[in-house]
């Protein structure tokens, strides 16, 4: 073999290795990447838990968007909307998107930060929310304790309720009166960081 076949032959192979790096490194770029939610929540008064581990499981849920027609997802609901005297509030009215397959945070001593990844479909989310859910009652309204959601202040904690009860001059009552959670828009592909904190002594109010 001539130097010069030599030449021609060692380009050849340069440019076989180049195409082919290329279409390597441009099918890896187009490689669909998983729409999720991920980061860290931070749990104040987490010694609390130790005394509610056989009472229940702590999860971390997400809503889909909210509606009244049909019910679905978190949002603010009129007074008198579920009929006369009944108060409205701001709460959960429909299942969590991941109800099947909710993230479990598991109880350990001395711990109050916890990891979590959601993987979920495109579009928007009323609500990210923990909650601890009591195993041993049966009313829907009170099963749940919201320990703390995402909303727009990740170093202070919301249980993003407003609850009412009927009583007092004007017909209503509030008893919890918490900022909303902020609803979540995620593209496909798109991956969002959110950390929020939560309150396990939540608990203490919610089911006295």
């Amino acid at each position: 073999m001539t130097i010069s076949s030599r030449k021609n032959l060692f380009g050849l192979f340069l440019l076989t290795a180049f195409s082919l790096s290329f279409f390597l490194g441009s099918c890896k770029d187009k490689e669909p990447k998983t729409t999720k939610v991920y980061g860290t929540v931070t749990i104040d008064n987490a010694a609390t838990w130790a005394s509610w581990v056989d009472s229940g499981e702590v999860e971390l849920t997400i809503f889909p968007a909210f509606s009244l027609d049909p019910l679905a997802g978190w949002g603010e609901i009129p007074d008198d909307y579920f009929g006369a005297g009944v108060p409205g509030g701001t709460y959960a009215v429909g299942a969590p998107y991941n109800s099947q397959n909710p993230v479990i945070f598991t109880y350990e001593a001395g711990k109050s930060t916890f990891d979590y990844e959601i993987e979920l479909e495109p579009g928007t989310y009323s609500a990210l929310a923990l909650g601890f859910r009591h195993k041993n009652i049966s009313d829907p309204t009170k099963k749940t304790a919201t320990l703390g959601v995402h909303y727009d202040n990740p170093n202070q904690v919301s249980h993003g309720v407003v609850i009412k009860v009927p009583g007092g001059p004007n017909g209503y009552i509030t008893i919890f009166n918490f900022q909303a959670p902020s609803a979540i828009t995620i593209g496909a592909g798109e991956q969002q960081e959110i950390n929020f904190k939560a309150d396990f002594d939540f608990v203490n109010q919610w089911y006295q």
